[in-house]
């Protein structure tokens, strides 16, 4: 008997001391952030429950979810007229006299958060009675909690393996020092930053080529041309808050925005007059993949005349225009012409052209840029302050800004690409379509900004629509823009998706199936995983280096043969950081792509050039300077592979 009484005694004593500690304090909840924006939450609701509103299946009424994070989150309630009511908080029972003995009080629950989705129980409201009441008001309780912030100096972090971090470090810092440029990466788990890192330069050449002697390391500050990545962070941004606030529809047709865009007479493929907003965002309105406008608007703007001749036949000539149109005005217009190459909604086919027409149908609705909108409702409300369209134009010096490549934007020298850059190309957007076409605003490319800040954008798509006390769309929205398309498991509405391994190559084949993300030509990635509440942004200015044995090519330099620059092998590696792996792991890994990297470069000619070489040198590297700690990498340098590897590379030098 004496023994039970100790025995219970012990499980009240261990109870109490685990017992975790709510904080409850009087204060309103936020208001404003600013003179244009209140603030907003991701749960504001009132009880009790009118009757109208009310779910007879009764229970459902008391539960309520919401997303949140392990050491952050607050319940704001506002009190009058309540006598007493019943708290959960994931099963913890939080006591409620404060809340109703106040009328505005601020419960601090980052004790008792869980990663991810949590529950919230409100039940056995008491009414004060109506003599007992100081005012006519009508009783009522109104709760609100704000979405979940990135902790940026995390003080419990989890279970990580942090070799899988210094295995990406090794490597990557390896390849800058075999001739990869620069790069940031930016790690977010659980609403917590676990890495965020820089390496290299902004560029190793000077406006000429010329190696520089003293050049200037990326920092986690330095903006990158993000490429595509644009599509996400702006344009589709800009949709998901136009659909939520019901000012678009998915299902909206284009003709509706612009009564011009029809088919030619002599088209091929017709159906203009049905392509919606879900067939551009999926690409598969029929658009080529482009149509290289730039080129178009270089020449003189003509039109067709009719004119008589000597003998007063009518003939009709063409004839250089008097009319004066922008680069964007001119853009238009030729997209509005531009003809299809399949039937829309029977294949997909990833197009610029899709995002072209988006941002001129956000621009239509908006009554503004699409630089502006997005400024106004997205980067100044989250305090994002490096991120922009035209860097130079927004006080950013240029040696803030990653260079981004050393040749310009082609390589021939036909008459058609006369026009285009062939200089060395930093502080204005890559892609020649947003530079010419476009004039640096556009919703397929031209954005700049460091990978802290696309974090954050990031996190507003776990957060399922809004950050802090910031609500840009809902749930329903992400889950829509989010969804796979009918024709492709890899798309979403404008989102990349893993699908059935379907974006491994640059997700990694540990991402769940529902991860989404975009790849940018410059070398850019991002990566949300919902099930895993993981964000990876990698940021590289992959295209700033030399073509592979001073080759010229239209497609590849140097950098495009980098891990780096391939994504997969260092998400890969990342994700393992979350994963129980023995102390051999990471090694064999590291040893698995120096073999089948020396593999591949015996077996694929293509592969045979000074960019992949490079990258093969900077594995072995790594090799080496991990061999110190790693019998697993000492005998790998002895094995008749390690040796062939160090012969074939002396050989190179």
């Amino acid at each position: 008997m004496k023994k039970n009484v100790i025995f219970v005694l012990s499980i009240l004593l261990t109870a109490c001391a685990s017992s975790p500690k709510i904080i409850v304090s009087p204060t309103t909840a936020p208001r404003f952030l600013s003179e244009q924006h209140e603030a907003e939450f991701q749960v504001d609701t009132v009880f009790p429950i009118d009757f109208s509103n009310y779910d007879d299946s009764i229970l459902t009424n008391n539960f309520i979810s919401f997303i949140g994070f392990s050491e952050q989150g607050k319940l704001y309630f506002t009190a009058k007229g309540i006598k007493n009511f019943n708290l959960y908080v994931n099963g913890y029972n939080i006591n409620t006299k404060k809340i109703c003995d106040q009328e505005n009080t601020c419960i601090d629950i980052s004790t008792i958060t869980k990663n991810g989705k949590n529950i919230l129980y409100i039940g056995n409201i008491q009414i004060v009675k109506k003599g007992d009441q100081k005012t006519e008001t009508k009783p009522f309780l109104k709760l609100q909690i704000p979405y979940p912030e990135i902790i940026y100096k995390p003080t419990n972090i989890g279970t990580v393996d942090y070799r899988a971090f210094q295995l990406v470090d090794s490597i990557i810092n390896a390849e800058v020092q075999n001739g990869f440029p620069g790069a940031q990466l930016v790690i977010v788990k659980d609403g917590k930053l676990l890495k965020s890192s820089s390496y290299g330069n902004i560029s190793t050449v000077d406006i000429f080529g010329k190696p520089v002697k003293k050049p200037i390391p990326v920092t986690n500050s330095t903006l990158f041309d993000l490429a595509s990545n644009t599509k996400i962070y702006a344009a589709n941004f800009a949709l998901q808050k136009l659909i939520y606030e019901q000012k678009i529809s998915i299902h909206d047709r284009v003709v509706s925005f612009f009564p011009e865009f029809v088919d030619s007479k002599k088209a091929k493929f017709t159906g203009k007059k049905y392509i919606t907003i879900h067939d551009l965002l999926t690409h598969q309105a029929g658009f080529p993949a482009g149509a290289r406008y730039f080129a178009k608007i270089s020449k003189p703007l003509t039109k067709t005349i009719r004119k008589k001749n000597s003998k007063g036949k009518i003939r009709y000539v063409t004839v250089v225009s008097d009319e004066v149109l922008s680069p964007r005005e001119r853009t238009f217009r030729l997209i509005m012409e531009t003809p299809l190459v399949y039937k829309p909604g029977t294949q997909v086919l990833y197009s610029d052209i899709d995002y072209l027409l988006l941002t001129f149908i956000i621009e239509k609705i908006t009554k503004m840029p699409l630089d502006e909108y997005v400024t106004k409702n997205f980067y100044k409300p989250l305090n994002l302050n490096s991120i922009c369209f035209e860097p130079l134009k927004h006080n950013f010096m240029l040696d803030e800004i990653a260079a981004t490549a050393i040749t310009g934007n082609t390589a021939s020298s036909t008459d058609e690409n006369k026009n285009l850059r062939r200089f060395f190309i930093h502080g204005t957007v890559h892609d020649e379509e947003a530079f010419h076409s476009m004039e640096q605003v556009s919703g397929h490319a031209g954005l700049f900004a460091n990978a802290e800040s696309l974090a954050v954008l990031a996190q507003v798509m776990l957060n399922r629509g809004g950050y802090g006390t910031i609500k840009l769309f809902d749930e329903n929205t992400v889950s829509l823009f989010a969804s796979q398309s009918y024709i492709s498991p890899s798309y979403g509405l404008g989102w990349r998706r893993q699908g059935a391994q379907n974006y491994a190559w640059a997700f990694s084949p540990l991402a769940d199936s529902n991860t989404v993300g975009h790849t940018g030509w410059t070398g850019t990635l991002t990566v949300i995983d919902p099930k895993k509440n993981l964000i990876i942004i990698l940021l590289t200015n992959a295209k700033n280096t030399p073509y592979p044995d001073k080759k010229r090519s239209a497609v590849k330099t140097e950098g495009d043969y980098y891990l780096a620059k391939c994504y997969g092998a260092i998400t890969t590696i990342l994700y393992n950081a979350f994963e129980n792996t023995d102390k051999d792991f990471f090694d064999f890994m590291l040893i698995e792509l120096v073999e089948k990297k020396y593999a591949m470069l015996k077996a694929i000619k293509n592969f045979n050039n000074s960019g992949y070489i490079k990258d093969l040198r900077a594995l072995m590297d790594t090799v080496k300077s991990s061999a110190k700690h790693s019998s697993k990498l000492r005998a790998f340098l002895k094995s008749p592979t390690g040796k062939a590897i160090e012969k074939k590379l002396e050989s190179i030098k």
